[in-house]
Order: structure tokens, then C-alpha cells, then sequence
């Protein structure tokens, strides 16, 4: 009861359009004709597509994926792939802000998505961000099996004794300042270096609300140094200062201050942060505060260093033109950046960041950035390359103790980072994204990490980079950029309408009934079709109509086609669905879902026994699989089912749409709704009505004064864009690539709404 990842299956005959070509300076693989033993596959039972898939389990089986055979490593509990070795690569790309909600309310544009990708399952969204997730996940490694090891034993002994008269000329360091030792002026991040590494600067959109430091324009070699770094938790907006640190030259503390933050914590991140509930609670200080303090302790002329300084400039929403970054000044080989507790150990001989359970002391760290930035300026360039700082990392990566320690099967295991076990087997990686996050060190510290200016640059770049890596991580941000400017309130709004819409494509009306006729008696007759989300009479200037909201779109269709026309005390009534701004594409969006991948060879059944059924709808061929939806209100046993068969000729011998099997009258047709959905209006507790009416104040903001596009109209343009690039990012990735495409979902206020995961192998005829 499996279903096959690679049946991607393009129009005959489809050319290449001139648009798809890949950016210049690109190698995009040749397609070949793939033996089938050869071919990897992924596949996973019809009915595993009940319960959404959890972060865990997304991040267990890209693991196998990566490393399956190198730590011997277990299947995924909730798929299999075969053949993992064959893989020439792994592909997660991420739509920031995107969720199953968007999808199925935009299925028509999502072209490419819905076609390419049909292994689809829901997702529960996380709070954390998905890409520092995956990277920071643990696995566990047999001594005997981990590259870990085998790197330790290649290690020449001799190393550190060789690199005195090593040609340095290579080295980054060099290469950017030379070999003389120079003034601090020197090391200073330039403006274009600030704009690559998402530095807050002057004039920029994302930094309107952020503050400028009183300084001079210019600085000179002997202007004072001041070490600066902060602690940040995650609240609903996103990173959240909550601890700010500042050193002078000397190291004295000049501030150390706890600030509360303004929205509501979702995570303390006391494992890294050091705060907890507790610290927080009695503090009154807030972010304007500590940005007046901050401003009032540099004098005009100071400089600021800081490890990956931007993302405390973001937190304190600062503008500071003067910095050293110690993170770039100590550069890394291929662009990657060294951790500022490895830098501590290596350059100063100095343990840092040690509190196993307390977290980061940012007073500790804004010592170290100073003292580290001063080292560099009095020894100069070429005293620290001779350091060997890539050796002694690749040293202690080789043969450092493993945190965590236990026993598998009698056998000793470690547990290893992902992203280090990946760098110890030798595998590449690289992150593409619009901006860089608080974890942007977790990236740049293994792979390389390309900041981009724009989807389109993120596109070109992806095209460029991902056939010469195993691993790529990719992020589109264009909706979190569409939404950035819109409140809470109105976001919600437009998630409330979101929901209408699907609710309308589920709804029918009824009439004209009985005078005697209300809800109940309404429920009894249409219930038949499919589980019943909500029903409202609605009185009518002579008779009395209904309006039926069915939990799945199949409900709705069964309605109209068994149900219109059907006499009530003697008098026929009219099933039909409802014509609105909403529904006037209803039946291509009808006709693209019959036509679905997921959908194939499927149908839907209504009014089952509690019997077994298999048995009895075997007798039109051989069933695949059977998935009985979860229950949508407690107590309620549901009554509907889908069944998979194998072929086509067994789904039209199948049931048609009213028959009575083994005594039981049971409704069918051919499944609109993909199997992982278990409703389509679960999240809409309103009527229609009053749902119309919760949106109408986001319709009246967006049609505004300024006279843009509505919403609608604005959100089907970016998607039909988004689209297309999904579309050419996955033509340039090589053939036998895991391709992962993930929308998080979100977590809002009183709604959790799902993402949406799409997975597939990419073979040559996607070509």
C-alpha cells in the first residue's frame, strides 16, 4: 500500500522556454535514461497520511537521506526510501509565511506545485525557524561507523609544525589585508560589506523605526573600541531583545541590562540566552530604554565590535556606521565563519560560553569579540594564518568528546550534529536566503551561506549553486514581504477570509422546504452526502431555504447531483451552490482537483458500515489502500472513507454515485479532496454570514485610499510568480535529488493553521 514519489509526468513533447533557461555561469546537469534498480525511490503507505507530519519526522527522514548508510542510520518510521546511496542530492526549499491554507485557496496558481510533487502531506508548524532545526538536529553514530573517527586518524601529527613555512599566500585572510599589520581603520566593515551581511544601514526599508548613534563620520586608528552583544528570545514577532551587554576598551562592563520585551515569549531559548521566566518578570525596561543608554555610553568616535554584530544591531534596532565583526575579520575558509567560542579557545586560550544549563554570558562575549579584535589589530594578518585556524577546527571537529554519550545495542554511540556530521563525511552544503536570521552562524560556521537582495537574486543563485552541492537549503520570503507591513488584526482578517473561501466551495443551498421543515430535518436528509459542518435556515420572502456547509467538498457535489430535483411533500427542490466573487472559478479548481496526482484512482464514499471495507469493495478490483478521515468533533463516528485502487479499470468499475451494497445505501464519487486533508472547513466555526462579515473591514483597508490592487488580486500575481520560480529551481536540480518543498504554517493567536510539505525524487523526465 505504497505510493511512488517518481511519477512526474510533463506534457509530451513540452519545450524548454526561453525563460527557464538557467543564469549565466551555470552548469545545469544533462539528462540521461535512468535504469529503475538505479533509482531511488520514496514511498510511504496510503493511509499514513492521517496524522500531520511533525518537524521530527521531516528532519529524521533528511537525515537518512544524507547519511543514511554513513551512520548506519534506521528507516524513518513513516516512510521508506530505497536505494538512498543513489542520491545525488537533497533540496529542502522553504516559502516563508506560506501554509496549507494558501495552497488549497490558491491551487489554481500553484501550477507547478501541484504537479510536480505527489507525495503531499500537512504539517505542524513550529515556532523556531525550520532551517536552524534541521541543522541542529542530533544523530546517533556507532564509533566504528563515524566519519568523525576516520577523519581523527588521517590528521597528520606534524601539522602545526609544518605551517611556519607554509605558502600563506591563499589564505583569506591574507588575500583581503595583506601581510602588514595595520590600524583598526583597516578592519572596518565597509558599506557594501554592512549591506551583504544584512546590517542595519541609513535609508533602508526594513530600518525606518531603528535609531542612529551620535557619531562621526570618521574615525581614526586610535578611536576606542567598545564590545557589544546581546541575548534574544523568540516571541510572536519574531527575535525579541532580552539581555544587552557593553564593554570599553578596557573591558570594563559599561551597561548590562535585562529588557522586557513588547510582545508576547514564546521561547526563552534559556539554553543559549541564560534568561528564563523569572529574570524577566519583575523587569520594567524596555527597548527605547536600553537604546537610550546605549546611544549615551559611545562616544562619538567609538567603534563597535560584536561576533555577527548585525543581528545585535537588529535586536537593539540600532544604526551604527563604525564596526568590526569578528566573525568576517577571523575568515574561514570558502566564506564560512568560525564560532566565537571556538575563536576564544584557539586565539586566547580562553573557555567561554561553559554554563551547560545557564546559557551565554553576553558580558563574557563582548570581552571576547574585544579582546579578539584587539589581538588581530597588534599582531596583524599574517600571525594569525599561521594560527592554522581551519586545522585546528578540522582537529577538533575530528576528535573533540561528544556532549551526549550512551549504549545502543550493547555498542557505544555518540550523538552528533547534523551539520558537523555532514562537514566530517565530506558532503557540501549550501543556505540561499533574502536575509539572514539569528542563527545565520549556525550556516555560515559549515557551509557557505549566500544572502540575496531579492527572490529573483535567491532564484539565480539556486540555479548556480545547487547542482555542486549535496545539501541546499533555499528561503522565498516574497509573502513575508507582501504582509510586513500589515497588523495582527488585518492579517487575521485575511486568514478569516482565506477560510471563507474554502468554506463557499463546500456550501450549498436548498430550497424551496416545507414549512415544517427545519434544521433537523435538513440534517437527516442531507447528511447522506457527507459530514455536515454547519447548517442555517434562511427565510426567504415566501419559502424557507437552506444553506448546507459540508466538511468536504465531495459533501457538496454528492448534494447537488443526487439531491437537486428531489420532491419534498410533493414538491421538488433545487440543490445548487452558491455564486459568488469566491466561487466564480469553483469548477476549473473542481476540475484541476479530480484531475490531481494524489487523487488518482481514488474515490470517495459516504454512508459506510462499521464494517470492513475492504471485502466489500474488492469485488471491482484490488484495493491499495483504505483511509478512514479523523473525527473533526468528539464522539462522532465518521461515516465516510476514501479507497485507493490499484488501477484505473477498478475505479470505474467502482460504485457510482447512489447504490446500496450488503443492504447499505451508500453514496460515491471520484475524490476532489487529497488524502491528507481530513476537512476543508474545520477552522470555520462561523456562518457565512457572519464570517463575510469579519472580513469586511481587511476588503475596506486594502481598496483603500491609495488605490492598489485588492488583496485577492495581489496575492494571485506574487503566487503565480512564486511558482515560477519553483518551477525553474527544480529544473536545475540534478536527476536523483530528494526535492523538499515546505510551507510552515503558522501559529497565530487562537489558530494554529498547518503547513504543508511536498516531497519527490527528481528523475530525467522532469526534464
Amino acid at each position: 500500500m505504497n505510493i511512488n514519489t517518481n511519477l512526474f509526468t510533463p506534457k509530451p513533447g513540452r519545450k524548454k522556454k526561453s525563460s527557464e533557461t538557467p543564469a549565466p555561469n551555470c552548469t545545469v546537469p544533462k539528462s540521461r535514461k535512468l535504469d529503475a534498480k538505479d533509482f531511488p525511490q520514496l514511498t510511504m503507505p496510503f493511509e499514513g497520511f492521517r496524522e500531520p507530519l511533525s518537524q521530527k519526522q521531516l528532519t529524521d527522514l533528511l537525515l537518512f537521506a544524507c547519511l543514511g548508510k554513513k551512520y548506519d542510520l534506521q528507516q524513518p518510521e513513516w516512510c521508506h526510501l530505497c536505494h538512498q546511496k543513489k542520491l545525488s542530492g537533497v533540496n529542502v526549499t522553504v516559502l516563508e509565511g506560506f501554509t496549507q491554507l494558501h495552497f488549497y485557496r490558491y491551487y489554481v496558481q500553484f501550477k507547478n506545485l501541484r504537479k510536480r510533487y505527489n507525495i503531499r502531506h500537512s504539517f505542524s508548524p513550529s515556532p523556531g525557524s525550520i532551517s536552524s532545526e534541521i541543522l541542529k538536529a542530533e544523530l546517533a553514530s556507532s564509533k566504528s561507523a563515524s566519519p568523525l573517527q576516520d577523519e581523527n586518524s588521517c590528521v597528520p601529527k606534524k601539522d602545526l609544525e609544518c605551517q611556519e613555512s607554509a605558502d600563506l599566500s591563499a589564505h583569506p585572510i591574507i588575500c583581503k589585508y595583506g601581510t602588514k599589520t595595520q590600524g583598526l581603520t583597516s578592519y572596518l566593515l565597509s558599506a557594501e560589506e554592512m549591506a551583504r551581511n544584512a546590517y542595519p544601514l541609513k535609508g533602508s526599508p526594513t530600518c525606518q523605526s531603528f535609531l542612529p548613534t551620535q557619531t562621526d563620520e570618521q574615525v581614526a586608528d586610535s578611536s576606542p573600541l567598545y564590545g557589544l552583544d546581546c541575548e534574544m528570545c523568540e516571541t510572536a514577532c519574531g527575535a525579541e531583545l532580552t539581555r544587552v551587554s557593553l564593554v570599553d576598551s578596557e573591558g570594563c562592563c559599561v551597561l548590562d541590562e535585562l529588557v522586557k520585551p513588547e510582545n508576547p515569549i514564546l521561547n526563552y531559548v534559556t539554553r543559549f540566552s541564560g534568561i528564563t521566566k523569572a529574570m524577566l518578570m519583575p523587569v520594567k525596561t524596555r527597548l527605547k530604554d536600553v537604546q537610550v543608554q546605549v546611544i549615551k555610553a559611545l562616544p562619538r568616535d567609538a567603534v563597535l565590535v560584536g561576533h555577527s554584530l548585525e543581528n545585535d544591531l537588529h535586536a537593539l534596532k540600532l544604526i551604527h556606521p563604525h564596526v568590526i565583526d569578528t566573525s568576517l575579520l577571523y575568515q574561514k575558509e570558502c566564506g564560512r565563519k568560525f564560532k566565537l567560542k571556538f575563536l576564544a579557545k584557539a586565539v586566547l586560550n580562553r573557555q567561554i560560553q561553559n554554563g551547560k544549563m545557564n546559557g551565554h554570558n553576553p558580558t563574557e562575549d563582548a570581552v571576547a569579540a574585544l579582546e579578539l579584535a584587539q589581538y588581530f589589530i597588534s599582531k596583524g594578518p599574517k600571525k594569525v594564518a599561521k594560527l592554522d585556524l581551519d586545522g585546528q577546527w578540522m582537529r577538533c571537529q575530528a576528535g573533540k568528546a561528544i556532549a551526549v554519550n550512551g549504549a545502543v545495542n550493547g555498542q557505544h554511540t555518540d550523538y552528533v550534529r547534523f551539520a558537523d556530521a555532514m562537514k566530517a563525511a565530506g558532503l557540501s552544503g549550501v543556505h540561499i536566503c533574502k536575509a539572514a536570521g539569528n542563527d545565520k552562524d549556525l550556516f555560515t560556521e559549515m557551509w557557505n551561506t549566500i544572502i540575496c537582495s531579492s527572490d529573483q537574486e535567491v532564484l539565480s543563485s539556486s540555479q548556480c549553486e545547487l547542482p555542486s552541492h549535496f545539501l541546499s537549503i533555499v528561503e522565498f520570503s516574497s509573502l513575508a514581504e507582501h504582509t510586513g507591513t500589515l497588523s495582527d488584526t488585518c492579517l487575521d482578517e485575511h486568514f478569516q477570509k482565506m477560510l471563507v473561501q474554502l468554506r463557499d466551495m463546500c456550501t450549498v443551498y436548498a430550497g424551496p422546504l416545507p414549512k415544517c421543515y427545519r434544521e433537523k430535518s435538513v440534517r437527516r436528509l442531507f447528511q447522506h452526502c457527507g459530514p455536515i459542518q454547519h447548517i442555517r435556515i434562511l427565510d426567504g420572502m415566501w419559502r424557507a431555504h437552506a444553506e448546507i456547509v459540508f466538511e468536504m467538498l465531495e459533501g457538496a457535489h454528492l448534494a447537488v447531483d443526487t439531491l437537486n430535483g428531489y420532491e419534498l411533500d410533493g414538491y421538488p427542490i433545487k440543490v445548487q451552490k452558491p455564486v459568488k466573487e469566491s466561487t466564480l472559478d469553483l469548477e476549473v479548481a473542481l476540475k484541476k482537483l479530480e484531475s490531481d496526482v494524489l487523487n488518482s484512482n481514488v474515490i470517495y464514499i459516504m454512508g459506510i458500515p462499521k464494517t470492513t471495507l475492504c471485502p466489500d469493495f474488492t469485488q471491482f478490483g484490488p484495493a491499495e489502500g483504505v483511509i478512514l478521515p479523523k473525527k473533526t468533533s468528539p464522539g462522532k463516528r465518521r461515516k465516510d472513507a476514501f479507497i485507493k485502487y490499484e488501477n484505473v479499470e477498478s475505479l470505474k468499475a467502482g460504485p457510482n454515485s447512489s447504490v446500496e451494497l450488503n443492504g447499505n445505501k451508500l453514496r460515491s464519487c471520484k475524490a476532489l479532496t487529497p488524502c491528507h486533508l481530513s476537512s476543508w472547513t474545520s477552522h470555520t466555526k462561523q456562518t457565512s454570514a457572519e464570517c463575510a462579515s469579519t472580513a469586511t473591514s481587511a476588503v475596506r483597508q486594502e481598496q483603500g485610499a491609495s488605490g492598489q490592487l485588492p488583496w485577492e488580486a495581489k496575492m494571485k500575481k506574487l503566487v503565480r510568480k512564486l511558482d515560477k520560480k519553483l518551477g525553474k529551481l527544480f529544473q536545475s536540480l540534478p536527476d536523483k535529488t530528494l526535492s523538499v518543498v515546505l510551507l510552515p504554517g503558522q501559529k497565530r493567536a487562537g489558530l494554529d493553521v498547518e503547513g504543508l510539505c511536498l516531497m519527490g525524487i527528481k528523475g530525467d523526465s522532469c526534464e
